[in-house]
């Protein structure tokens, strides 16, 4: 946000960890709605004559449906079907705005520009001028209603106003866009409206119950939409027009051979993103995606793995006590026949 942020959060009682990350005592087992700032968020703005087509061209889902009411989830890929980046698409007065890790943002707008050549494109980082908030729990969206009016109310429907951008997302979440010098009126205000602060550990822990990931540096191109799942987000339009990788996503879509999927575990031990599991006897079982700890201390995680290990015990590879398997709150399609395919 600005360079005064660290210190408006510690007078509200927040403290950074070890990584730089913001935390807010005593750690929230759940709350009504949930206030977390986003800081390890980031947004690229694309502008132009041409900015439909050539996200059309570049991202898994149909830009076509992004209209002043509703965003979406959507993937690049590189030309091997390998997601390099995953996005919340948010429309624009001139455009669209991807939000992503800003660890990501600019590689990704580097690649991104590389592929302009002749459009009539502009891309543009203004994550300096973006405050982004996260609003969570049961009571977000009746919270945010009440006081702005309207809300979005249903996966990736978008509101905005003249105070905010708004979108929500699966798992009872509100992502907010205000200007950056509004932000920290806007902090307080829902805070006074009853929310509960909290670092965005929390934020990341709503992700993973609801079974969205993020790719990250760590995981960039290793894995293709559906073994992350994205098809079944919604992030997949297998009915538009070419983009990077789309050949090998459709084929594996349409033949069935996704042998790796995203899952959901709980775990005794920290992890990293890109952390290997292993399975009985030392075999790779998949690897780690997302990881947030829980309020009890211990840490829920997405991670992909292999048909092999999905029924069987698995750990992380620096040792220690199996994951628990944790459910997904949407069903996963059938195992495919054993045999090599591009989906393995």
């Amino acid at each position: 946000m600005n360079a005064t942020w660290p210190d408006i959060l510690t007078q509200r009682g927040a403290r950074p960890n070890a990584a730089g990350d913001w935390h807010f005592d005593p750690p929230l087992a759940s709350a009504a709605a949930s206030l977390i700032p986003l800081l390890r968020e980031a947004s690229i703005l694309v502008v132009g004559e041409d900015a439909e087509s050539f996200l059309q061209g570049q991202l898994s889902n149909d830009i076509r449906h992004v209209s002043a009411s509703q965003g979406q989830l959507a993937a690049y890929c590189t030309p091997k079907g390998r997601v390099l980046a995953t996005f919340s698409v948010w429309p624009h007065d001139n455009g669209y705005v991807l939000r992503l890790p800003a660890e990501l943002a600019a590689p990704i707008r580097k690649r991104l520009q590389m592929h302009v050549l002749r459009s009539r494109v502009a891309l543009e980082d203004i994550s300096g001028d973006v405050a982004l908030l996260g609003l969570s729990g049961a009571q977000s969206v009746p919270l945010f209603r009440e006081h702005f009016g309207t809300a979005p109310d249903s996966p990736f429907s978008v509101v905005t106003s003249s105070e905010v951008a708004a979108m929500a997302l699966p798992g009872d979440r509100i992502e907010i866009a205000a200007p950056r010098e509004q932000a920290v009126a806007l902090w307080d205000r829902l805070i006074a409206a009853g929310c509960t602060p909290a670092g965005q550990d929390h934020w990341d822990r709503m992700a993973i119950a609801a079974g969205v990931a993020t790719v990250l540096t760590a995981t960039s191109d290793q894995f293709i939409p559906q073994m992350l799942n994205l098809e079944l987000a919604g992030a997949v339009a297998f009915d538009k027009g070419c983009y990077p990788g789309q050949e090998i996503v459709a084929r594996t879509q349409y033949l069935g051979r996704v042998k790796r999927r995203l899952r959901r575990f709980a775990s005794r031990q920290p992890a990293q993103p890109g952390a290997t599991l292993l399975m009985p006897g030392g075999s790779i079982g998949g690897m780690v995606v997302n990881v947030a700890p829980t309020p009890a201390g211990e840490y829920e995680l997405l991670a992909v793995i292999s048909q092999e290990a999905a029924d069987g015990p698995l750990q992380l590879a620096q040792a220690g006590s199996p994951l628990r398997h944790l459910p997904l709150p949407y069903e996963l399609p059938a195992a495919p026949v054993r045999e090599n395919s591009d989906g393995g």
